[in-house]
């Protein structure tokens, strides 16, 4: 028998009109990628395969990006977004044996409504993950079905915000405490427009071909670094070659931490400055940071900096990261992480 291990809401930073509403750069794939990567939390068993159930509206790569987020072989399941489908797949999980399955819950409500800051939601934009394992001493999770006018994600969140007596305290994680209203402001029309772009767009700079792309999705989205066991470094992203003593064989995944990196460089590209894939963005939301972050120890990494104002992002502080939407290309978004300020490493920044 199956039961639920763990909880993971994931909340967009922005807000508009009382509500919770997602940035450009965020659909429901991103969304749902953040709550899974919570709830799954990191593990080193690649071979352990699991079920992935969608609730929303995902676009057509979710299929492949699941399984790539999670780096093991994934049987992706498409429902119906309403509640009570979500509270009958629970339920039907629950009484079946198997191996891990995760129940996603997504939705950008301001994307469909028409209408910016508007929701049926009391939250508004919010993804929620329900991980599911085997369990002896397994006990039904009581998500009641609810009514069918509401949607997966608004009963996922509030209902099992309420059920917390249900699990220990660690297994809830994420942003069960957001206040819709306390998000930062965010261009709704931009965030709307967004998904009008052009997204056939061939670029004209720094072009990387969908195979390359896909290749190094375990680096890009994963962070997954190699260790040589001849000389002991670390190569990142990873080439299937050790950087030191060009060794090929030997060499062990090592997973880099996604949280807590420190800016060690920062810049900001105004219009005319960045490469083609962005001008949407640039000609729609103006300058962008882009940081160089130490991940690990000497270990570094570029990226576009995301939920922030140009010039916010500063040498030293510490941010999180992200799975967001980078650019449209060859008839789909392209994903990548990008850097999150945190209220820790402005606070650190700003100490005497």
């Amino acid at each position: 028998m199956r039961s639920v291990v763990r909880l993971a809401a994931y909340v967009p930073a922005g807000s508009l009109g009382g509500l919770r509403i997602g940035a450009f750069d965020e659909d429901t794939f991103t969304l749902g990628a953040t709550a899974v990567e919570r709830a799954w939390g990191e593990r080193d068993s690649p071979s352990e395969s699991v079920e992935v159930h969608l609730f929303g509206e995902y676009p057509k790569m979710a299929e492949w990006g699941f399984p790539a987020l999670l780096g093991r072989e994934a049987k992706v399941l498409r429902h119906p977004g309403d509640a009570g489908e979500l509270a009958r797949t629970l339920q039907e999980l629950e009484e079946s044996s198997g191996g891990p399955a995760i129940l996603v819950a997504a939705e950008l409500p301001e994307r469909t409504s028409g209408r910016p800051g508007h929701s049926s939601s009391p939250v508004g934009a919010a993804a929620v993950a329900f991980l599911l394992e085997h369990s002896s001493a397994a006990r039904p999770f009581p998500l009641e079905k609810g009514g069918t006018n509401r949607s997966a994600a608004d009963v996922a969140f509030h209902r099992a915000k309420r059920r917390e007596a249900r699990l220990k305290p660690s297994a809830y994680v994420g942003d069960w405490d957001a206040a819709p209203a306390d998000g930062r402001p965010v261009n709704a029309d931009l965030a709307r427009h967004a998904a009008d772009w052009d997204i056939s767009a061939v670029s004209e700079g720094a072009y990387v071909p969908r195979a390359r792309y896909l290749e190094n999705l375990p680096s890009r989205w994963r962070f997954v670094a190699e260790e040589c066991d001849n000389c002991h470094e670390v190569t990142f992203p990873a080439r299937g070659t050790c950087q030191r003593c060009r060794r090929r064989d030997g060499l062990a995944p090592l997973l880099l931490p996604k949280d807590g990196g420190r800016v060690v460089a920062v810049t900001t590209i105004g219009k005319g400055g960045q490469p083609t894939e962005f001008d949407p963005q640039v000609e729609s939301s103006g300058p962008y940071q882009v940081a160089l972050v130490e991940l690990a120890n000497g270990i570094r990494t570029t990226l576009q900096v995301t939920d922030a104002t140009a010039g916010e992002v500063r040498v030293g502080d510490v941010v999180n990261t992200l799975l967001r939407r980078l650019y449209p290309m060859e008839g789909e978004w392209r994903y990548g992480r990008k850097a999150v300020p945190t209220l820790m490493g402005k606070a650190e920044r700003d100490e005497p």
